[in-house]
């Protein structure tokens, strides 16, 4: 099984079916394949879904979002085509499990999707709660970030509350 139905599956275990979120229309994005890529309906929102990637030598986890333009160059997603939701995956070795979860209208004022006026982003650093950034420019982006973010541990193992407020 690719990373993106192993990753969806064990989402849709813990998040989605406890909290009667019901997954449909389900698409593999090829060209983002390396960071579980995907797109499907859940309820009535339309979701980009990704896994985030531990990297060695920086703090937070990197995932890429981006589709080719008519020219078949990269290009940032456009607000207009953007899904409701952009959800990132964050996983670790030591079973922690997170997930942020941006509406478009928050990814378009942090001048990630890209607008007539703004270039946006192909890929960005993510911040989960149990990461601990030094760099002012990390801190102020981990800041905004953990508001969208919910995460499963041993005293919050089915957070329901949180979740469906993320997804509404």
């Amino acid at each position: 099984m690719n990373e993106f139905y192993q990753a969806l599956t064990y989402v849709n275990k813990i998040f989605y079916e406890p909290n009667h979120l019901i997954i449909n229309a389900i698409q593999e994005e090829a060209q983002n394949s390396d960071y579980g890529a995907g797109i499907f309906q859940l309820n009535s929102k339309s979701v980009r879904f990704r896994v985030a990637k531990i990297t060695p030598n920086k703090i937070g986890q990197f995932v890429v979002f981006w589709e080719k333009d008519q020219a078949n160059k990269n290009q940032a997603f456009s607000y207009e085509k953007a899904t409701d939701l952009l959800v990132i995956n964050t996983f670790t070795s030591d079973n922690h499990f997170g997930q942020f979860v941006f509406p478009k209208e928050v990814l378009v004022k942090q001048n990630i999707l890209k607008t007539p006026t703004t270039k946006g982003k192909m890929a960005i650093r993510v911040y989960p709660r149990w990461e601990h950034p030094t760099s002012k420019q990390a801190l102020e982006t981990q800041k905004w970030q953990l508001a969208y973010f919910i995460e499963v541990n041993n005293t919050n193992r089915f957070p329901g509350q949180e979740l469906l407020k993320l997804y509404s």
